[in-house]
């Protein structure tokens, strides 16, 4: 008798075990995914903290996975990189033109810009 409960013991807290590894598992998947797609810091912490509530409401481990695979706003920033070793002086300038137009930059941090540039043109 005393052998058959210890089995049973030894059983369901096999099974405990084994669901909570896997509860862990299945928790860190869009986690693992985000991070594998190269999201930092605040994206991160979002898609980490969606994750872990989803223990409570699993929508939000939903809306966490969903986030991991799609959604990555630097590739929007990318196509508004500028690569300044590549261009002239007036093609910087019209880019910064361009974003401050956009609203991306104030006019004080273009003017502050363009004052850089004619500096360096001048002094070349």
């Amino acid at each position: 008798m005393d052998n058959e409960i210890i089995f049973i013991l030894i059983w369901y807290v096999g099974w405990i075990t084994l669901s909570l590894a896997i509860i862990y598992f299945i928790i860190q998947v869009p986690i693992i995914i985000a991070k594998k797609r190269g999201m930092k810091e605040g994206e991160l912490t979002t898609i980490t903290v969606l994750s872990w509530c989803g223990i409570f409401i699993g929508i939000t481990w939903i809306i966490a996975l969903i986030f991991a695979l799609v959604w990555h706003p630097t590739t929007w920033i990318d196509k508004e990189k500028i690569h300044f070793n590549d261009m002239t002086n007036l093609e910087i300038l019209e880019k910064l033109g361009v974003l401050k137009d956009k609203g991306v930059i104030t006019e004080q941090e273009f003017q502050r810009e363009k004052e850089k540039i004619i500096k360096t043109t001048l002094n070349n």
